[in-house]
């Protein structure tokens, strides 16, 4: 007996005829996605370049990611003139975009009203061809969706010519820098060139970055989807954990998709930073010594840098952080640039013996060699522990907040290092990010008075 939905003479029909008559059924028995959508996951009404989805678990957002694309392949105004286009959907990795982005249950695969196990088989009425291997998807009109991981800064969609991109939990791309500004940036380039982005933003994350400056530029379209919007969809023992933490600064986070601006507990205040902050036109001229601290990175911590942190000595007890950098470059490009820096501006440098001190040292007489440059060199010793070092900087910017005069002085915005100080507690485990040390190193050699003295092999403790 043949199926009710199927016509009596399905067997004959080709093969071509059998997937339009399946999608055509899906969609008077699914529906339209838009009929399911809440306000906040439907396509924008006014004009957008970049639309971001912030949101908590479980709040829709992949699936909108998804659904979005598929809306924006569909409706791609060059299809008419110059047929199907290149699209992109990159994750934190490979994988996430692999298991998570397409073939997840809410992922392109389903938004495209098919599943994996029907493109294997040859009759998804959608797709002709997924490679998961290579990560390369064809749809049956042409068009072509490549995957790829921000972890790996996103290279394979650098020399695609892209008309759009979904970018997922944006929250967690560690090398965000080299995935979003560049590959990213550069890849979408045609026809609308829209980029759709989802994530939970993550306080304690290097993109934590990129998620804040998106969310403050004003020609990207925000949207906050809530964990407690799709509570329906959501397993009974899910809602129960998610109940606990309602209330907290981790709820707010992942339930509600908020970037927090604080964490708490953590050593220092974004008011505290205020308070010290000055215009560069206003900056003094008579400073005193000048320590450019530098903090190496070991790969420990997934958003670790070389970095650096430029800080001059004003009048006693008042110090000036005048600049501050992370790079992911090779020790010796990293160092030289320290180097012709330090040199520029009369300063010291100062490193952690401790911390990788003979490699770094070494390499330092080398590249002063190389450059033809001296400029004096100090080794610092950490005795203590992270938290117990930074403490006393830290007081720096309390006590003169508590006063309502600052003793340390931001000459300019550093949002890097700044966020570093705010969200970092100094819990067993988690290690203190790289900006954060350095400035900690250079306040700290300038209070023990390190560069008073001339260059020697060991010269302090801190």
């Amino acid at each position: 007996m043949a199926s009710p939905h199927l016509p009596e003479d399905w067997d004959s029909w080709p093969i071509e005829d059998k997937r339009s008559y399946m999608l055509r059924l899906r969609e008077r028995v699914d529906g339209h996605w838009l009929d399911r959508a809440r306000p906040n996951q439907r396509p924008p009404e006014e004009e957008w370049s970049t639309l971001l989805l912030t949101g908590g678990r479980g709040s829709g957002k992949t699936w909108t990611g998804a659904h979005l694309l598929v809306e924006e392949i569909e409706n791609d105004p060059l299809r008419e003139t110059e047929g199907p286009g290149e699209w992109a959907v990159v994750a934190p990795t490979f994988g996430d975009a692999r298991d998570k982005c397409i073939e997840g249950e809410s992922g392109l695969l389903a938004a495209l009203r098919t599943s994996k196990a029907e493109v294997d088989a040859g009759i998804s009425p959608t797709v002709a061809k997924w490679n998961r291997s290579i990560g390369e998807m064809e749809l049956r009109d042409g068009t072509r969706i490549v995957i790829d991981g921000a972890d790996d800064g996103a290279p394979t969609i650098q020399g695609t010519n892209l008309r759009g991109v979904w970018c997922d939990e944006i929250g967690l791309w560690k090398k965000w820098k080299e995935a979003f500004d560049e590959s990213v940036g550069y890849a979408v380039r045609k026809g609308r060139a829209r980029r759709i982005v989802t994530g939970t933003p993550k306080r304690d994350r290097p993109a934590r970055a990129l998620v804040k400056r998106l969310l403050a530029d004003p020609r990207v379209l925000t949207r906050r989807l809530l964990t407690a919007e799709n509570w329906d969809n959501l397993s009974e023992v899910f809602r129960e954990t998610a109940l606990l933490t309602k209330d907290t600064e981790l709820g707010k986070q992942e339930l509600e998709g908020l970037l927090l601006d604080e964490a708490e507990g953590a050593l220092w205040k974004r008011d505290w930073i205020k308070l010290g902050r000055l215009d560069p036109r206003q900056v003094p001229g008579n400073f005193g010594r000048r320590i450019l601290a530098l903090d190496t990175a070991d790969g420990k911590y997934e958003g670790d840098e070389q970095a650096w942190a430029l800080v001059a000595e004003g009048e006693p007890g008042r110090y000036y952080l005048l600049g501050s950098e992370g790079m992911r470059k090779t020790p010796t490009q990293w160092l030289t640039e320290a180097v012709i820096l330090a040199d520029r501006v009369g300063a010291a440098i100062v490193y952690e013996a401790n911390h990788g001190g003979a490699f770094v040292a070494d390499l330092l007489e080398q590249v002063m060699d190389e450059i033809g440059v001296r400029v004096p060199v100090f080794d610092v010793h950490a005795s203590d522990g992270k938290r117990t070092r930074a403490e006393p900087v830290a007081m720096l910017y309390e006590q003169g907040a508590n006063r309502g005069e600052a003793q340390v002085f931001h000459v300019g915005e550093f949002p890097e290092v700044e966020d570093q100080m705010c969200n970092w507690t100094g819990e067993a485990g988690v290690p203190s990010p790289d900006r954060m040390d350095a400035l900690v190193w250079a306040i700290t050699a300038l209070m023990k008075g390190v560069g008073r003295r001339r260059r020697r092999k060991v010269v302090a403790k801190a």
